[in-house]
């Protein structure tokens, strides 16, 4: 997922989320009094959003799943950290935030038990005061397409997106064409996503919430 050429055309033509995201995140950990310390930015993609955390004076340990995207990302990042792993197995050290955004989340392919997983693992690596910021696919509208198509400097995309209500998931199949060096190259991925309705996500939230706070209590007494 998200090989060599994937991986360029989304870093060339596909930032905008990341980009956006990333100061809102910083306004959002300054609001809470989380002017330093260590982001791990899980699915980091090209350092987007890593370097931007670099920038305003954070910590960064990137993960991702992509060993391409991990390159860019070391390149556009060299004060950062990074390393290839999958959402659903990574270590995650102890941090001030963990962030997974750009629906790192819905690509894990165990499903709600393997989503909740990474909350605890992420709870567990918060420390007192730390912030998860992700985001989810609640909603399949407006994500399903016969066909789009894309291009940039030196790439064009081509993109079908399809849902299969019964399994709430969304299937992507990409075809990429990229010139390099002269040459064309040609490569296709299909992508699957999955869609958690609000109801059961609000509800690991609220338990992975009661947890921390359990956590936090735990800390504050033995201090």
């Amino acid at each position: 997922m998200y090989f060599e050429d994937l991986a360029a055309v989304h870093d060339a033509g596909f930032g905008g989320l990341a980009r956006s995201a990333a100061p809102e995140i910083v306004r959002l950990l300054r609001a809470r009094g989380i002017r330093a310390g260590l982001v791990v930015d899980v699915g980091c993609g090209s350092g987007i959003a890593a370097q931007h955390f670099v920038q305003r004076g954070y910590d960064v340990v990137g993960i991702d799943a992509s060993r391409a995207m991990i390159r860019l990302a070391r390149a556009r990042a060299p004060h950062a950290r990074f390393r290839v792993a999958s959402i659903d197995r990574a270590a995650l050290p102890p941090c001030d935030a963990v962030t997974a955004i750009g629906e790192v989340v819905t690509y894990v392919g165990g499903g709600l038990p393997a989503v909740a997983r990474f909350f605890r693992r992420a709870r567990a690596a918060l420390r007192p005061g730390g912030v998860l910021v992700f985001d989810f696919m609640e909603s399949a509208a407006k994500r399903t397409y016969a066909a789009k198509s894309f291009a940039g400097p030196g790439w064009a995309l081509a993109s079908q997106a399809t849902f299969d209500a019964a399994r709430r998931v969304v299937t992507r199949r990409m075809a990429i064409v990229r010139t390099v060096a002269g040459r064309v190259r040609c490569a296709r991925e299909t992508h699957r996503v999955r869609i958690y309705r609000r109801h059961r996500r609000d509800g690991d939230e609220r338990k992975a919430g009661k947890d921390r706070e359990e956590r936090k209590e735990r800390v504050e007494s033995s201090a």
